[in-house]
Protein backbone atom coordinates (compact mmCIF):
# COMPACT_ATOMS: atom_id res chain seq x y z
CA UNK A 1 0.00 0.00 0.00
CA UNK A 2 1.90 3.74 -0.86
CA UNK A 3 1.38 6.30 1.45
CA UNK A 4 0.76 9.53 1.10
CA UNK A 5 2.94 12.17 2.76
CA UNK A 6 0.86 14.35 5.14
CA UNK A 7 0.94 17.33 4.60
CA UNK A 8 2.74 19.89 7.47
CA UNK A 9 0.55 21.22 9.68
CA UNK A 10 1.30 24.84 11.04
CA UNK A 11 -0.24 26.57 13.81
CA UNK A 12 -0.66 30.25 13.29
CA UNK A 13 -1.62 33.10 16.05
CA UNK A 14 -3.34 35.02 16.06
CA UNK A 15 -5.42 34.58 13.14
CA UNK A 16 -7.84 37.96 13.05
CA UNK A 17 -5.62 40.23 11.93
CA UNK A 18 -6.20 42.80 9.29
CA UNK A 19 -2.10 41.69 8.35
CA UNK A 20 -3.04 38.18 8.48
CA UNK A 21 -4.93 37.61 4.80
CA UNK A 22 -2.01 37.70 2.60
CA UNK A 23 -0.03 35.62 5.03
CA UNK A 24 -3.12 32.85 5.65
CA UNK A 25 -3.34 32.40 2.20
CA UNK A 26 0.60 32.54 1.32
CA UNK A 27 0.48 29.08 3.91
CA UNK A 28 -2.46 27.28 1.84
CA UNK A 29 -0.33 28.21 -1.61
CA UNK A 30 2.80 26.52 -0.24
CA UNK A 31 0.73 23.61 0.95
CA UNK A 32 0.30 23.49 4.67
CA UNK A 33 -2.62 22.47 6.70
CA UNK A 34 -3.15 25.25 8.81
CA UNK A 35 -4.62 25.08 12.37
CA UNK A 36 -5.48 28.87 13.34
CA UNK A 37 -6.34 30.42 16.50
CA UNK A 38 -7.08 33.76 17.91
CA UNK A 39 -8.79 34.89 21.59
CA UNK A 40 -11.38 36.38 19.06
CA UNK A 41 -14.55 33.89 17.71
CA UNK A 42 -15.93 36.19 15.19
CA UNK A 43 -12.93 37.12 12.86
CA UNK A 44 -12.51 36.78 9.44
CA UNK A 45 -9.05 34.74 9.75
CA UNK A 46 -11.31 31.40 10.97
CA UNK A 47 -12.41 31.31 7.52
CA UNK A 48 -9.55 31.08 5.33
CA UNK A 49 -7.50 28.18 7.70
CA UNK A 50 -8.09 24.48 7.96
CA UNK A 51 -9.20 24.36 11.70
CA UNK A 52 -9.98 27.55 14.08
CA UNK A 53 -10.59 27.27 17.66
CA UNK A 54 -11.01 30.41 19.98
CA UNK A 55 -8.24 30.17 22.74
CA UNK A 56 -8.50 31.89 26.24
CA UNK A 57 -6.64 35.42 26.69
CA UNK A 58 -2.81 34.75 26.83
CA UNK A 59 -3.25 36.08 31.04
CA UNK A 60 -5.94 33.48 30.90
CA UNK A 61 -4.43 30.38 33.08
CA UNK A 62 -6.49 28.13 30.76
CA UNK A 63 -4.18 29.87 27.62
CA UNK A 64 -1.41 27.18 28.13
CA UNK A 65 -3.63 23.59 28.38
CA UNK A 66 -5.67 25.09 25.82
CA UNK A 67 -2.90 25.70 23.27
CA UNK A 68 -1.06 22.48 24.83
CA UNK A 69 -3.56 20.26 24.04
CA UNK A 70 -4.46 21.38 20.37
CA UNK A 71 -0.90 21.04 19.83
CA UNK A 72 -0.64 17.46 20.92
CA UNK A 73 -4.30 16.30 19.65
CA UNK A 74 -3.58 17.99 16.44
CA UNK A 75 0.29 16.26 15.81
CA UNK A 76 0.79 20.36 14.95
CA UNK A 77 4.81 20.50 13.13
CA UNK A 78 5.28 24.09 13.50
CA UNK A 79 3.86 27.13 15.70
CA UNK A 80 4.23 30.40 14.53
CA UNK A 81 3.22 33.87 16.69
CA UNK A 82 2.57 37.37 15.04
CA UNK A 83 2.33 38.16 19.22
CA UNK A 84 4.83 39.50 21.27
CA UNK A 85 3.34 38.93 24.81
CA UNK A 86 2.47 35.29 23.39
CA UNK A 87 6.29 35.37 22.19
CA UNK A 88 7.38 36.43 25.72
CA UNK A 89 5.02 33.71 27.31
CA UNK A 90 6.32 30.93 25.71
CA UNK A 91 9.81 32.33 26.31
CA UNK A 92 9.17 31.98 30.43
CA UNK A 93 7.60 29.00 30.10
CA UNK A 94 10.71 27.34 28.20
CA UNK A 95 13.30 28.88 30.77
CA UNK A 96 10.97 27.11 33.69
CA UNK A 97 10.97 23.67 31.63
CA UNK A 98 7.27 24.58 31.00
CA UNK A 99 6.76 23.30 27.22
CA UNK A 100 6.89 19.17 27.13
CA UNK A 101 10.45 18.34 25.75
CA UNK A 102 8.62 16.17 23.37
CA UNK A 103 7.34 19.31 21.21
CA UNK A 104 9.72 22.08 22.16
CA UNK A 105 11.16 21.89 18.68
CA UNK A 106 7.33 23.10 17.05
CA UNK A 107 8.16 26.43 18.67
CA UNK A 108 9.58 28.34 15.80
CA UNK A 109 10.37 31.33 18.43
CA UNK A 110 14.02 32.65 19.33
CA UNK A 111 14.22 31.86 22.86
CA UNK A 112 16.56 33.45 24.60
CA UNK A 113 17.47 34.32 28.66
CA UNK A 114 17.05 38.37 28.07
CA UNK A 115 14.24 38.67 25.63
CA UNK A 116 12.46 40.18 27.28
CA UNK A 117 14.83 43.63 27.58
CA UNK A 118 14.69 43.40 23.67
CA UNK A 119 11.22 43.76 23.88
CA UNK A 120 10.77 46.27 26.85
CA UNK A 121 11.77 49.78 24.85
CA UNK A 122 13.20 51.51 27.77
CA UNK A 123 15.23 48.31 28.62
CA UNK A 124 16.09 48.17 24.93
CA UNK A 125 16.73 51.26 24.50
CA UNK A 126 19.94 51.53 27.29
CA UNK A 127 20.96 48.22 25.56
CA UNK A 128 21.08 50.28 22.59
CA UNK A 129 23.13 53.28 24.40
CA UNK A 130 25.59 50.54 26.41
CA UNK A 131 26.73 48.87 23.05
CA UNK A 132 26.92 52.71 20.70
CA UNK A 133 24.02 52.17 18.77
CA UNK A 134 21.77 54.91 17.53
CA UNK A 135 18.27 55.13 19.51
CA UNK A 136 16.38 58.28 20.29
CA UNK A 137 16.53 59.67 23.94
CA UNK A 138 14.24 57.65 26.03
CA UNK A 139 13.33 57.96 29.50
CA UNK A 140 10.61 56.31 31.85
CA UNK A 141 7.73 58.22 32.18
CA UNK A 142 7.33 58.18 36.36
CA UNK A 143 11.35 59.61 35.80
CA UNK A 144 10.32 62.28 33.67
CA UNK A 145 7.12 63.05 35.69
CA UNK A 146 9.98 63.07 38.96
CA UNK A 147 11.95 65.30 36.64
CA UNK A 148 14.67 62.71 36.79
CA UNK A 149 16.91 62.07 33.68
CA UNK A 150 16.43 64.04 30.78
CA UNK A 151 14.44 66.90 30.15
CA UNK A 152 13.20 66.13 26.85
CA UNK A 153 11.19 69.10 25.08
CA UNK A 154 8.25 68.93 23.44
CA UNK A 155 7.24 67.63 21.03
CA UNK A 156 7.87 63.93 22.13
CA UNK A 157 6.45 60.73 22.21
CA UNK A 158 4.41 58.48 24.62
CA UNK A 159 4.07 54.77 24.29
CA UNK A 160 3.75 51.52 26.43
CA UNK A 161 6.93 49.81 27.71
CA UNK A 162 5.53 46.83 25.68
CA UNK A 163 3.29 46.82 23.25
CA UNK A 164 3.43 46.79 19.21
CA UNK A 165 1.24 48.12 16.01
CA UNK A 166 1.55 51.58 17.58
CA UNK A 167 -1.32 51.18 20.22
CA UNK A 168 -1.59 53.56 23.00
CA UNK A 169 1.79 55.11 21.17
CA UNK A 170 0.83 59.46 21.33
CA UNK A 171 2.59 62.50 19.75
CA UNK A 172 2.81 65.35 23.05
CA UNK A 173 2.93 68.46 21.41
CA UNK A 174 2.87 70.78 24.19
CA UNK A 175 1.83 71.29 27.98
CA UNK A 176 -1.81 70.81 27.24
CA UNK A 177 -1.50 67.50 25.45
CA UNK A 178 0.70 66.32 28.30
CA UNK A 179 -1.85 67.36 30.62
CA UNK A 180 -4.42 65.03 28.87
CA UNK A 181 -2.81 61.95 28.11
CA UNK A 182 -1.94 62.02 31.87
CA UNK A 183 -5.88 62.33 32.58
CA UNK A 184 -6.55 59.90 29.92
CA UNK A 185 -4.10 57.19 32.03
CA UNK A 186 -4.87 58.04 35.76
CA UNK A 187 -8.86 57.71 34.56
CA UNK A 188 -8.28 54.10 32.90
CA UNK A 189 -5.87 53.07 36.04
CA UNK A 190 -2.61 52.47 33.97
CA UNK A 191 0.40 52.72 35.85
CA UNK A 192 3.03 55.67 35.08
CA UNK A 193 6.38 52.95 35.09
CA UNK A 194 4.71 51.08 32.17
CA UNK A 195 4.97 53.78 29.70
CA UNK A 196 8.20 55.79 28.22
CA UNK A 197 8.86 59.19 27.39
CA UNK A 198 10.76 59.02 23.56
CA UNK A 199 12.29 61.96 21.57
CA UNK A 200 10.65 62.42 18.50
CA UNK A 201 12.70 61.81 15.46
CA UNK A 202 11.13 63.62 12.10
CA UNK A 203 11.64 61.57 9.30
CA UNK A 204 11.24 58.54 6.70
CA UNK A 205 10.25 55.28 8.87
CA UNK A 206 11.22 51.83 7.96
CA UNK A 207 10.58 48.27 8.84
CA UNK A 208 13.52 45.71 8.00
CA UNK A 209 12.26 42.17 7.98
CA UNK A 210 15.44 39.76 8.23
CA UNK A 211 17.00 36.29 8.88
CA UNK A 212 19.90 35.86 11.08
CA UNK A 213 21.59 32.93 12.20
CA UNK A 214 23.26 33.23 15.93
CA UNK A 215 24.70 36.77 14.87
CA UNK A 216 25.11 36.78 10.84
CA UNK A 217 22.56 38.42 8.86
CA UNK A 218 21.54 36.13 6.06
CA UNK A 219 18.65 37.84 4.26
CA UNK A 220 16.83 41.32 4.83
CA UNK A 221 14.57 43.32 3.08
CA UNK A 222 14.32 47.15 3.72
CA UNK A 223 10.69 48.22 3.44
CA UNK A 224 10.09 52.35 3.52
CA UNK A 225 6.47 52.55 5.71
CA UNK A 226 4.54 55.06 3.31
CA UNK A 227 1.14 55.32 5.31
CA UNK A 228 0.53 53.05 8.30
CA UNK A 229 -2.32 53.15 11.11
CA UNK A 230 -1.59 50.27 13.06
CA UNK A 231 -0.44 48.15 10.60
CA UNK A 232 1.31 49.59 7.16
CA UNK A 233 -1.90 50.41 4.76
CA UNK A 234 1.22 51.55 1.67
CA UNK A 235 4.67 50.62 1.78
CA UNK A 236 7.65 49.93 -0.54
CA UNK A 237 10.78 48.13 -0.87
CA UNK A 238 13.97 49.80 -0.96
CA UNK A 239 17.42 49.80 -1.08
CA UNK A 240 19.51 51.27 1.54
CA UNK A 241 22.66 50.60 2.39
CA UNK A 242 23.51 51.91 5.30
CA UNK A 243 20.10 50.38 7.20
CA UNK A 244 21.53 46.96 6.05
CA UNK A 245 24.74 47.70 7.89
CA UNK A 246 23.16 48.97 10.80
CA UNK A 247 21.18 45.85 11.32
CA UNK A 248 23.95 43.32 10.50
CA UNK A 249 26.66 45.20 13.04
CA UNK A 250 23.29 44.95 15.12
CA UNK A 251 22.42 41.19 15.15
CA UNK A 252 26.82 40.70 15.48
CA UNK A 253 26.48 42.43 18.87
CA UNK A 254 23.70 40.56 20.63
CA UNK A 255 24.04 37.28 18.40
CA UNK A 256 20.53 37.40 16.93
CA UNK A 257 18.95 34.28 15.47
CA UNK A 258 16.31 33.44 13.57
CA UNK A 259 13.43 35.57 11.47
CA UNK A 260 12.75 38.79 13.24
CA UNK A 261 11.80 42.29 12.34
CA UNK A 262 13.24 45.93 13.62
CA UNK A 263 12.24 49.56 13.20
CA UNK A 264 14.27 52.25 12.21
CA UNK A 265 13.74 55.82 11.59
CA UNK A 266 16.02 57.84 9.04
CA UNK A 267 16.71 61.78 9.88
CA UNK A 268 18.13 64.40 7.16
CA UNK A 269 21.61 63.69 9.08
CA UNK A 270 21.13 59.85 11.41
CA UNK A 271 19.99 56.46 11.79
CA UNK A 272 17.89 55.34 15.01
CA UNK A 273 16.92 52.20 16.01
CA UNK A 274 13.39 52.03 17.92
CA UNK A 275 11.87 48.87 18.02
CA UNK A 276 12.81 45.05 17.91
CA UNK A 277 10.15 42.40 17.31
CA UNK A 278 11.31 38.50 17.67
CA UNK A 279 8.43 37.67 15.13
CA UNK A 280 7.84 38.14 11.51
CA UNK A 281 6.46 41.52 10.93
CA UNK A 282 2.57 41.90 9.71
CA UNK A 283 3.40 43.09 6.45
CA UNK A 284 6.52 40.16 6.06
CA UNK A 285 4.42 39.19 2.75
CA UNK A 286 6.04 42.10 1.39
CA UNK A 287 9.17 41.24 2.06
CA UNK A 288 8.00 37.59 0.22
CA UNK A 289 6.62 38.88 -2.76
CA UNK A 290 9.82 40.81 -3.16
CA UNK A 291 11.55 37.35 -3.38
CA UNK A 292 13.04 37.74 -0.06
CA UNK A 293 10.96 34.60 1.17
CA UNK A 294 11.75 34.76 5.13
CA UNK A 295 9.41 32.28 6.09
CA UNK A 296 11.00 29.39 3.96
CA UNK A 297 14.11 29.91 5.84
CA UNK A 298 11.96 29.52 9.23
CA UNK A 299 10.95 26.29 7.41
CA UNK A 300 14.68 25.61 6.45
CA UNK A 301 15.91 25.85 9.66
CA UNK A 302 13.37 23.89 11.14
CA UNK A 303 14.12 21.56 9.00
CA UNK A 304 17.83 21.71 9.79
CA UNK A 305 18.32 22.65 5.98
CA UNK A 306 20.59 24.94 4.49
CA UNK A 307 19.28 28.50 4.24
CA UNK A 308 18.91 29.50 1.32
CA UNK A 309 20.71 33.10 0.38
CA UNK A 310 18.14 35.66 -1.69
CA UNK A 311 20.31 38.42 -2.44
CA UNK A 312 18.53 42.00 -3.17
CA UNK A 313 14.77 41.65 -3.48
CA UNK A 314 12.51 43.26 -6.07
CA UNK A 315 11.59 47.33 -5.46
CA UNK A 316 7.87 46.78 -5.13
CA UNK A 317 4.93 48.76 -3.56
CA UNK A 318 2.10 47.70 -2.17
CA UNK A 319 -0.90 48.79 -1.12
CA UNK A 320 -4.02 47.00 1.47
CA UNK A 321 -7.66 48.05 1.50
CA UNK A 322 -10.53 46.57 3.15
CA UNK A 323 -12.86 43.95 1.25
CA UNK A 324 -15.83 42.50 2.56
CA UNK A 325 -16.22 38.69 3.24
CA UNK A 326 -20.08 37.13 4.05
CA UNK A 327 -20.69 33.77 5.70
CA UNK A 328 -24.36 32.37 6.48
Amino acid sequence: MVQHKRRLRILVSPVGGQAMYGILHYLKENGFEIFGIDCQEDVAGKFFVDFFKKVPKIDDDRYKSSVLDLICDNEIDIFMSWLDNEILFWNTEFYKNGIPEEIVNIFTFNFREDLLDFCDKYAFSTILNRNNLPTPITVSLKDFIDKRGYNIPFPFIIKPRLGSGSRMVNVIRDKLDFECIMNFLDKEGFKKEDFIIQELIEGSEYTVDFFSNMGELVNICVRKRLKHKGISIAGEVVYKEKIEELVGKFCSIFKIDGLNNIQIIESETSLYITDFNPRPSGTIILSIKAGIDLINNLIEKWKGEKITKYGKPKKLKMFRYYAEFYHE
